[in-house]
């Protein structure tokens, strides 16, 4: 049997609407997510509030690993994309081009890869299907990881909230499924 993973992003949280960096804060409408049918083999979740929000109303009790957890954005960490680029365009611009770049002082893109790569690679998977509820942003570093690819590839992968990926293995390799819904994962 086959090891799969579905990598479900938060729902959208309140300060996603402004970009913030950091935590997002509370779930917009945790009551409009639809639960996860069919058998479960283990639940894992980021941290943050909106993961812990999200797992439950999918109807998870998701263990927290810390690990799992989004990008540390150092001082730019509570503030808006908009309040960014007008204090530090060079700084925001490398950051997005870059994945090795940290010009708010914290984790680089780069590091978030390999911090939350290092979660899946150590972890045994139960044979069966494991959900892993954590920011889009995060959903991006192990799709990226779980691929090998060179970091700079997480500027092309978009997961918008409750996005999901669905990663499956049966050997030494994942394969990674994007465009999954509800219904069929």
């Amino acid at each position: 049997m086959a090891q799969r993973l579905e990598l479900i992003a938060h729902g959208l949280a309140a300060g996603m609407r402004q970009s913030i960096f950091g935590d997002p804060g509370p779930l917009v409408d945790p009551a409009a997510i639809p639960p996860v049918e069919g058998r479960v083999q283990s639940w894992l979740r980021g941290p943050e509030i909106p993961c812990e929000e999200t797992a439950a109303a999918l109807g998870g009790a998701a263990d927290a690993i810390d690990d799992l957890r989004s990008c540390d954005f150092g001082s730019w960490t509570g503030r808006a994309l908009a309040e960014i680029e007008a204090q530090d365009p060079t700084g925001l611009r490398q950051w997005l081009i870059d994945a090795q770049a940290n010009p708010h002082g914290g984790e680089s893109l780069g590091q978030l890869i390999s911090r939350v790569g290092a979660v899946i690679d150590r972890r045994t998977w139960l044979d069966g299907r494991s959900v892993v509820v954590v920011s889009p942003l995060a959903v991006r570093a192990i799709v990226a990881h779980l691929l090998r690819a060179p970091a700079e590839v997480i500027f092309r992968i978009e997961v918008s909230p409750l996005g999901r990926v669905v990663a499956s293995r049966s050997g030494d390799f994942w394969r990674v499924r994007f465009g999954v819904t509800a219904a069929a994962s």
